[in-house]
């Protein structure tokens, strides 16, 4: 007897969870920092092509979540806040969710891996100096962070890193990857990026070999390299989880 189709219930997603969605990975790019405005109700209703009361069911949940507080009046407005960190809890949150986070690697693994081979092969001159300057600031941000620790820095390294990656990824000039690579990541750091209270002295030790494999148009090398880099930031969490 031939196998039945099986189909899946179709989830209808509330426009407003769209734009929730969008607003985080706008943070989590670095687009929106902690101290920034986002654009005014009326302005991000036109950039979404939403309404105004789905703007505003969006920004009640980002409240909720600690993203954003809400300020009224003429001088008020919707500010970006400093991301919390509770070790603990993102310990608990971590081992709930292993499954998950495993996956969210393994993913990350294959996009960034085609992405950073595709890099050397089709890397343009104009797209090596901003991936320099990201490495050049993640260094000088490590020490930094070393003399003055904040919570503020590792937020900015953060985004530093993940505009790095994302470096890469456009490099390959594949739009597909590009949006494969920031969905990986947004997984990703959904539930794991709460648990650095601190930037590791390796985290940028694999972004100049990186850079150099897609200089120099090695294919193979910048995949290996790049999937080092995600295997050992895996390692690292999972030496933390079985603390």
């Amino acid at each position: 007897m031939a196998e039945q189709p099986s189909l899946s219930p179709i989830r209808q997603i509330a426009a407003h969870e769209l734009v929730v969605d969008q607003i985080r990975r706008s943070m989590d790019r670095g687009q929106f920092r902690p101290g920034d405005r986002l654009p005014p109700e009326r302005d991000l209703a036109e950039m979404l092509d939403v309404s105004r009361t789905t703007v505003r069911s969006a920004i009640a949940v980002l409240e909720r979540e600690g993203r954003i507080s809400v300020r009224r009046g003429r001088s008020g407005g919707f500010l970006v806040l400093e991301p919390t960190y509770d070790a603990a809890e993102a310990r608990r949150e971590l081992r709930r969710n292993k499954v998950a986070v495993h996956n969210a690697f393994e993913f990350r693994v294959i996009v960034e891996t085609a992405a950073a081979r595709l890099a050397a092969q089709r890397r343009r001159t104009k797209d090596l100096p901003p991936l320099s300057d990201l490495v050049s600031r993640m260094s000088d941000m490590i020490a930094e962070a070393k003399q003055t620790p904040s919570t503020a820095l590792i937020t900015e390294f953060q985004h530093l890193d993940s505009a790095f990656h994302l470096g890469v990824a456009r490099a390959s000039g594949n739009d597909q990857l590009v949006e494969a690579v920031t969905h990986a990541r947004s997984r990703m750091w959904i539930p794991v990026g709460a648990i650095f209270g601190r930037i590791e002295d390796n985290a940028n030790d694999h972004h100049a070999d990186i850079l150099t494999a897609i200089r120099n148009k090695e294919a193979d090398l910048a995949a290996a390299t790049m999937a080092a880099h995600i295997n050992e930031t895996r390692q690292t969490i999972e030496s933390w989880l079985n603390r």
